[in-house]
C-alpha cells in the first residue's frame, strides 16, 4: 500500500497544481506522467493507495468546487482508499507526541506551525497503522516526520519518468549507469567506460 498526501493529490488532480522543485531547484519534470505510471504499477501488482482523511481535508480546501466530483472518483475506484485517523492512529500520535516532548524536541525537526504538524503527524500515523510501504509527498515537513518515524517517503522526483517519456540517448546512460550500480552491489567491479 501506497499513500498519498495532500501535494501529491493536487499534482495527480489539479491542472493548475504548482509543480514543486527537486533538488537542482528545478521544477520536477512530468509530475503527473511519474504518478500516473505509479499508479499502473500499485494496479497491476493488486496494491491499494491510501487517502488519508487529513490530507483528503487540505486537499478539498484547493478544490472545493469539485469535491462530489474528486469523491466519485475515488470512491469507484478500485486502488483508492480513504483511511480515517481512528483509535490505533490517535495512540500512535499520541505515544510519539510525547516522546518528541519528553526529548524536548516537540516539533521533531519541523519548521513548521504547531497545528500543521499535527496534520502532517496524523498522515503519517494512518500510513503506520495501516502498514503502508511508503508515502508520496512533496511536503517537507511530512518528509522528516517520516524519516523519524521510520517511514519511507519518496518525493515525485524519486519516481521514474516512464521510458516513453525518456529520449533514447538518456534512456541507454541510465540504464548504463544501473548496470554498473548492480555489479557494484553484487560486488563485482563496475566496467569501465572508454
Amino acid at each position: 500500500m501506497v499513500v498519498f498526501d495532500s501535494t501529491t493529490l493536487s499534482l495527480l488532480f489539479l491542472p493548475n497544481a504548482a509543480v514543486p522543485t527537486g533538488r537542482d531547484n528545478k521544477p520536477i519534470k512530468h509530475v503527473k506522467e511519474r504518478l500516473e505510471a505509479l499508479i499502473d504499477q500499485i494496479a497491476q501488482a493488486g496494491e491499494s493507495i491510501i487517502i488519508p482523511t487529513p490530507a483528503l481535508s487540505e486537499f478539498l480546501v484547493k478544490s472545493v468546487e469539485k469535491t462530489d466530483e474528486f469523491l466519485k472518483t475515488v470512491r469507484a475506484s478500485p486502488w483508492f482508499r480513504i483511511e480515517a485517523f481512528d483509535i490505533a492512529a490517535a495512540v500512535e500520535v499520541g505515544q510519539r507526541t510525547a516522546q518528541a516532548i519528553a526529548a524536548g524536541d516537540k516539533r521533531e525537526g519541523s519548521r513548521a506551525d504547531w497545528t500543521k504538524i499535527k496534520y502532517d503527524r496524523q498522515i503519517v500515523a494512518i500510513a503506520l497503522v495501516a502498514g503502508a510501504s511508503r508515502i508520496i509527498s512533496d511536503d517537507r515537513d511530512v518528509q522528516v516526520i517520516g524519516a523519524r518515524w521510520g517511514v519511507q517517503v519518496l518525493s515525485v522526483e524519486d519516481l521514474p519518468i516512464p521510458p516513453e517519456l525518456t529520449p533514447p540517448l538518456l534512456r541507454d546512460i541510465e540504464q548504463e549507469d544501473e548496470s554498473d550500480n548492480n555489479a557494484v552491489k553484487g560486488n563485482a567491479a563496475p566496467l569501465k567506460k572508454n
